[in-house]
């Protein structure tokens, strides 16, 4: 008998805390705009138990990620790898890839009570998933000649009383839709989309981003970046929901699930440091950045100084790692399938994901299990920007230098044979 249970609990970070996203936002939060929640749905059978974790963060670094995900294992009596835990990604919360901290330490217990509960809430129940297409939310701010991936992929939870419980989303855009200019705490446009569904639908509505490395909300292309405002949140966040319960309306429901999981460890191959000439020019372009009279510039060139520092020790100490090693994980419900990595994935690697495990369906999770940075195409580090190159520079994530060629192609192929598993 396939049973089911979901619930979520608010995460209340302090009001004037730190926000995270954008080294453009000068000032903590003076507020919270809306409710920056953990959301957990638990799916058992006879056989086997798998938990979702869907948080309103930005990522957890991979420590924390580990401990909260061995820690659920063990109350509920599971493996780790039937354990997914992912942030939606939005820019306008609390600083999550801290360590250590009081209230980092609150949501990490929050998180592991939400799931661990859930198991004595277990319910009879029905599922149904289906795919459509959402356009005009996303654009490729990378390059305009490559596509991005506009699916929307559903999961309806249903009792077998006709009660919802939960209706899980799979979409692929940052959720940065609120610039820096915003000082509120606030879930962006995912947590809009939750709040719609559970208000339409009934029951709740969780949120998994999915290969959005290279995507951003329409509203940058369209009105300028960091132009984007609650009203805009709203009407992407409804627009979603909508479309995901339309798509579970004649969606095929069973009580007959089957749950499993699979994980694997790959070395994904990192660039070479820079060369002492180019270590020097970067250093003298950071220098005078660091003693600009622009905050949002001083703040930029310090950082690139201090990873200039960090790579030159590590030159010198002859420890500058060639490859970082990484779990990527499956979570198969039936012939669904949602490959899990912790990284920011270019859209093209998700779709040859997504292609290759045919004629299984497939949802690509995002900043999921923890969080490492970008994770780039081929053409998206020929391009030498943020993405493909110099976001490590800044402290986001643990990666001393940017993910390397071939890296796509490695992640594609590993994840296709895992889900396959």
């Amino acid at each position: 008998m396939f049973r089911a249970s979901a619930a979520e609990i608010d995460l209340a970070p302090p009001v004037g805390g730190q926000m995270i996203g954008f080294l453009a936002r000068l000032t903590g939060s003076t507020g919270t705009y809306d409710p920056i929640m953990a959301r957990a749905v638990m799916l058992a059978n006879e056989d086997s138990k798998a938990v979702i974790v869907s948080c309103d963060l930005l990522g957890f670094d991979l420590s924390v990620a580990d401990e909260i995900r061995r820690r659920i294992a063990e109350a509920v009596g599971i493996n780790a790898s039937n354990v997914l835990l992912t942030c939606t990604h939005t820019h306008s919360g609390p600083d999550s890839l801290a360590t250590e901290g009081l209230w980092l330490n609150k949501v990490r217990a929050k998180i592991v009570d939400l799931a661990s509960a859930l198991a004595g809430a277990l319910e009879p129940a029905r599922l149904s998933h289906g795919t459509t297409t959402v356009s005009g939310i996303g654009y490729n701010r990378e390059s305009a000649e490559h596509p991005i991936d506009e699916s929307l992929g559903v999961i309806g939870i249903d009792g077998t009383d006709g009660r919802v419980i939960a209706t899980i989303i799979n979409y692929a855009t940052h959720a940065v839709v609120l610039g820096p200019g915003n000082l509120e705490y606030s879930a962006d446009f995912p947590g809009a989309a939750c709040r719609h569904i559970a208000q339409i639908r009934g029951g709740m509505g969780m949120y998994l981003q999915g290969s959005c490395g290279d995507v951003d909300p329409v509203v940058y292309r369209d009105r300028g970046w960091g132009t984007g405002t609650f009203e805009d949140v709203d009407q992407i966040g409804r627009k979603l929901a909508e479309a995901a319960i339309a798509t579970l309306t004649d969606a095929p429901a069973t009580t007959d699930v089957a749950i499993r999981s699979a994980a694997k460890v790959i070395d994904v191959p990192l660039d070479e440091p820079p060369s002492r000439a180019e270590l020097d020019k970067i250093t003298a372009e950071a220098t005078a950045n660091a003693d600009a009279d622009d905050e949002i510039t001083r703040r930029t060139g310090k950082a690139t100084l201090d990873w200039v520092a960090k790579v030159t020790q590590a030159i010198e100490a002859g420890k500058v790692p060639e490859n970082f090693p990484v779990e990527i994980s499956v979570l198969g419900i039936n012939n669904l399938r949602l490959v899990c990595v912790p990284f920011e994935v270019f859209t093209d690697i998700g779709l040859g994901i997504k292609e290759g495990s045919r004629p299984l369906e497939t949802f690509f999770v995002g900043y999921a299990n923890g969080y490492c940075g970008y994770f780039p195409t081929g053409w998206g580090k020929d391009l030498g920007r943020y993405g493909g190159k110099t976001s490590c520079r800044f402290g986001y994530g643990p990666l001393l230098t940017a993910v390397g060629y071939g890296a796509d192609k490695l992640l594609i192929s590993e994840s296709i044979a895992l889900a396959k598993v």
